[in-house]
């Protein structure tokens, strides 16, 4: 079974070190942390990651970049804003996440299924 790829970026590398070794002990996730926008991006472009995980004091115009960046490279990335140092909280951030993007349907898929029954004569 493959990991829940992560890639945490924060400012603060003291609180990034302490949430990157808390998910890194969940065995279903692996997290990757950097501390600079341009490492995240370069990394990013490197590996496939299922979540962004944007850690406390991430300035606006950095967060808005990254986003659009890596939402325009991977349109199905999870983004995650955790805003303290709690570990409960941020387990339960990932959880609630992933439980979302399992759950949510694609209606072109849908439709473009519909379609193509129809058509089977």
């Amino acid at each position: 079974m493959e990991k829940i790829q992560i890639l945490s970026i924060g400012r603060d590398p003291v609180l990034l070190q302490k949430l990157s070794e808390f998910i890194n002990g969940n065995p279903k996730w692996e997290s990757t942390g950097t501390v600079d926008d341009e490492t995240a991006i370069e990394i990013f472009h490197q590996r496939k990651f299922d979540i962004i995980l944007l850690i406390d004091n991430i300035e606006e115009s950095s967060e808005k970049k990254l986003e659009s960046l890596f939402t325009f490279n991977d349109p199905g990335i999870i983004f995650i804003k955790h805003e303290d140092d709690s570990t409960g909280l941020l387990a339960g951030e990932i959880q609630e996440a992933l439980d979302k993007k399992k759950n949510s349907v694609n209606i072109m898929d849908d439709v473009f299924k519909k379609d193509s029954q129809s058509f089977n004569l």
